[in-house]
């Protein structure tokens, strides 16, 4: 039901004074992220601000403008494109099919003036008025039937510009649901998926996995190197992250240096393997700089793994999985930790160029 007045000035009252606290600017973008935030009303939203408060001691400006541009100001971005998308499919589908059914009916037409024609011409030999009237008849029809052959020809065209209009809609629709700078899933696409997975393991009666990853000691290795290099850095642990999935797994930038792979038919077990697997591959892989051949160190990573619940949604699901990574966190990084005790081998390195 909608808030009151007073409510909606205790919220604001309450943002603001979050805001105090946090020693961040009261501007419209802070207002509204701590309003939406404390409202409870993007409880995805509120787990991002929980964790970089966890993580760092509290939310910066630069937390606070990330968070802003991945749940409020993108995630709307897409949400627009995507309905826009829908309903233009919409219209091309209601066209393609007017094209179809007036090239149908145009040459039904076109046939049937010419039966009648050719029966005229038959009956008109003796009578030189009927003959002069079955030809204009027929040249009528001849005219007729060429201004329909062009018709038709246009329709044929117009269908195959729908045809590309769709792959390019389908392009369209790809690209918003897709992280730029990794080239895997984005969030919006995850959150989408989540959702169908979860429906689709309770229909079937198999298992769901979540896999929740962080790229450790990522903000003081992107102040150290800077944000190219750190760039080059989640670039490459998507790279290795895609390389270790296969089938129906779901591989998705979560937000920031944070990752998220959802395994249908996974068994809890399995799914901790895999995320060790993962986090090995990308420990090995140690990094230097192409030009200097200067060391960047290694690159460990944190996981926390869940499995749907009977009563799971998505949002308690992510949050066991979420805990389950902090946990890994606070053993010391480069772990995996599930929703009941920890795996994690810490072999030796290797470098290699990248």
């Amino acid at each position: 039901m909608p808030a009151t007045l007073d409510e909606t000035y205790d919220l604001a009252e309450r943002a603001l004074a979050a805001l105090r606290t946090a020693r961040l600017a009261a501007t419209p973008d802070n207002i509204e992220l701590w309003t939406i935030h404390l409202s409870g009303k993007n409880p995805a939203l509120s787990r991002e601000i929980d964790k970089r408060e966890r993580r760092d001691g509290g939310v910066t400006q630069a937390d606070a403008d990330d968070i802003y541009n991945e749940f409020i100001l993108r995630a709307d971005l897409s949400q627009d494109v995507i309905e826009l998308v829908e309903r233009f499919e919409k219209e091309m589908a209601l066209l393609t099919d007017a094209i179809e059914a007036t090239g149908e009916k145009t040459a039904v037409n076109t046939d049937e003036l010419q039966k009648v024609s050719t029966e005229l011409k038959k009956s008109a030999v003796d009578n030189p008025t009927i003959s002069a009237l079955v030809e204009s008849v027929i040249a009528v029809t001849k005219s007729v039937r060429e201004a329909n052959r062009q018709l038709e020809n246009q329709l044929a065209k117009s269908s195959d510009e729908v045809v590309t209009l769709r792959q390019n809609i389908e392009s369209i629709r790809q690209e918003a649901m897709t992280d730029p700078l990794t080239g895997i899933r984005n969030r919006k696409s995850f959150d989408s998926a989540i959702e169908e997975l979860i429906a689709a393991s309770r229909v079937k009666g198999a298992p769901l996995a979540l896999v929740m990853a962080d790229v450790d000691h990522f903000k003081d290795f992107n102040d150290r190197w800077g944000h190219q290099t750190g760039d080059q850095v989640l670039r490459l642990v998507a790279e290795v992250m895609n390389a270790n999935i296969k089938g129906k797994d779901l591989l998705a930038r979560y937000g920031g240096e944070e990752f998220a792979i959802l395994l249908p038919d996974t068994s809890l077990e399995n799914a901790v393997m895999l995320a060790d697997r993962i986090r090995h591959s990308i420990e090995v892989r140690r990094l230097k700089k192409r030009r200097t051949e200067e060391d960047l160190g290694a690159i460990t990573m944190s996981m926390g793994v869940a499995l749907l619940r009977e009563k799971d949604t998505s949002e308690t699901l992510i949050e066991r999985a979420d805990t389950a990574l902090f946990a890994a966190k606070r053993s010391g990084r480069n772990a995996v930790f599930d929703e009941a005790r920890k795996t994690s081998e810490k072999p030796a390195k290797r470098t290699s160029a990248a």
